[in-house]
């Protein structure tokens, strides 16, 4: 049985156009992003490889959900706007499409959707072209999610000045809430302002990158409320974010940070943030939950960092006191060993016991096989070694060693 919806559109006994194949549900439902009933369409695993269907998207579309199809471009002008209005859309999720490129124009008159989610796909931003206005259209943006969204060939830092450029572009003038955890993203610090163009953003999510500290500039975001750095690669916050931290907690009613599951090192270096953790005006949510990774003395790894007392570090007197540097920091994180979310720091007793039993297995495999190889070795060498020794004779001898001659 057919339906129709607006002046020609023929829907099947889903609800849907007919170009949709049957593989998609349209009508007013509940979902995750609605408590009340909203006219939704739903497209999930349904196999598609374009987008050509989302042109004969209904009108009254308030609830986009495009996930889980194979999509590498999204098209001019997605959803034929130039031949309708979509004036109650607010929500469009096109996660987990294997999407690669959207074109500066691909959406249009998508003015009120206050949600866009294109998390888990393979953006490609850093080619300029027109990709610095692939949000411009998005006029009431309040809810930007980025998770997991962009390609694995590219650098962190290469497609985080391009975004910047893209937030400069598109005037997100009221976006709120911004997420780019899993990302790979181990530094903002490059153009730390890039948030700056985000006047009213309240919430900030970094969580499971691989971040080494707090590195960008929030003075500028006076509705920031909210930043989530939980699982990144941060031993210790530098003094630096700390005193920015600080500063910027004194002219806003509330603010708090989530620091979760880093890899916290409790050594010397590291009494200035325990103090600061027990001390800061800002919220810290958590903080006495959080757990040394690794410390000196060794008895400090595995202790919660509100119990531990003594912080020491090895070889008094021969630490660098500028290891608390972003750079030296980025040194370490760039040739250091990382297994299942822990670095491997350098004096901790179990690496050091690990190292040596590789070195002496390694050793022992050597001498074992020239015992057992020992006459092959015999008869390479010792021609060698009467070579030597007949032509070469004392001509080895340095100048201070020379026999003089003595007069008696």
């Amino acid at each position: 049985m057919l339906m129709s919806i607006g002046c020609c559109a023929k829907v099947d006994n889903t609800g849907c156009p007919e170009s949709f194949k049957g593989r998609c549900k349209c009508g007013n439902i509940t979902s995750i992003y609605s408590s009340t009933n909203k006219f939704t369409v739903s497209c999930t695993d349904s196999g598609f490889t374009n987008a050509s269907m989302l042109q004969d998207i209904p009108e009254n579309t308030e609830i986009l959900i495009f996930t889980g199809n194979n999509v590498p471009e999204l098209p001019f002008n997605i959803f034929n706007n130039y031949l309708k209005l979509l004036d109650v859309l607010e929500t469009v999720d096109m996660s987990n499409n294997n999407i690669r490129f959207i074109q500066g124009k691909s959406f249009h008159k998508v003015y009120n959707v206050k949600t866009l989610i294109l998390n888990h796909n393979a953006l490609e931003i850093t080619d300029k072209k027109e990709r610095p206005r692939i949000f411009s259209n998005f006029e009431s943006l309040e809810n930007l999610h980025l998770t997991n969204a962009f390609t694995e060939d590219t650098n962190a830092s290469d497609y985080l000045l391009s975004l910047d450029d893209i937030f400069y572009e598109s005037e997100l003038s009221f976006l709120k809430i911004i997420h780019l955890e899993q990302n790979e993203i181990w530094s903002i610090g490059e153009n730390p302002k890039i948030f700056c163009q985000l006047p009213h953003l309240e919430q900030l999510h970094l969580g499971d990158n691989r971040l080494l500290d707090f590195d960008f500039r929030i003075d500028c975001l006076h509705s920031l409320r909210y930043i989530d750095l939980e699982r990144n690669m941060i031993s210790r916050l530098s003094g630096k974010a700390m005193t920015e931290l600080d500063s910027f907690v004194k002219n806003v009613s509330s603010f708090e940070i989530k620091l979760e599951e880093n890899p916290f090192v409790c050594d010397c270096r590291s009494s200035n943030f325990i103090h600061w953790l027990n001390s800061t005006p800002v919220v810290v949510r958590d903080w006495k939950t959080f757990v040394c990774r690794d410390g000196y003395p060794d008895s400090n790894t595995g202790q919660l960092l509100s119990k531990v007392h003594k912080l020491s570090c090895p070889s008094s007197g021969k630490i660098n006191n500028k290891s608390n540097n972003l750079h030296t920091e980025k040194a370490f994180h760039d040739t250091a060993n990382y297994h299942g979310g822990h670095h491997i720091i350098g004096y901790s007793s179990a690496t050091i016991g690990a190292l040596s039993f590789f070195l002496v297995f390694t050793s022992s495999m050597l001498l074992a096989v020239a015992y057992f190889h020992k006459q092959k070795i015999k008869a390479i060498v010792a021609p060698c070694g009467d070579f030597l020794t007949r032509n070469i004779g004392y001509t080895g001898i340095s100048g201070d060693e020379t026999p003089r001659e003595v007069n008696v």
